[in-house]
């Protein structure tokens, strides 16, 4: 929970880099991360920023956390179609996925935010 602290006094504008709390918390990035995904896990809206000013803050706002969550919903999407690609070995074998198309995943998940609003 010194993670969540430290992420807590940061905001979107002034967040905090995984390397800055490794150091306030005397272990290293790897550690953080593995802190943060459990806090994620447990429903903190911990953002995070891959532009300057770049590190983790704590989302007061859906809109804050939009862009943390559909960058998320994208490396997930880009990482299932790798999987997929990865058990074809011809057009006509059945996937990991049954022949589910991944679109449909994508499909689902923006049909999910229109009827509650509510981002992934």
């Amino acid at each position: 929970m010194r993670a969540l602290k430290i992420i807590s006094e940061h905001t979107i504008d002034n967040p905090i880099t995984g390397d800055s709390i490794a150091l306030q918390m005397n272990t290293d990035w790897r550690t953080v991360a593995g802190y943060i995904e459990v806090l994620r896990f447990l429903g903190f809206k911990i953002g995070s920023s891959k532009i300057k000013p770049m590190g983790y803050f704590l989302a007061r706002t859906p809109e804050e956390m939009r862009p943390t969550a559909e960058r998320m919903k994208q490396t997930c999407l880009v990482q299932l179609k790798l999987v997929q690609r990865m058990f074809q070995w011809n057009g006509d074998q059945p996937t990991i996925f049954d022949g589910h198309d991944l679109a449909e995943v994508d499909d689902a998940i923006q049909e999910f935010i229109r009827t509650t609003g509510v981002s992934l």
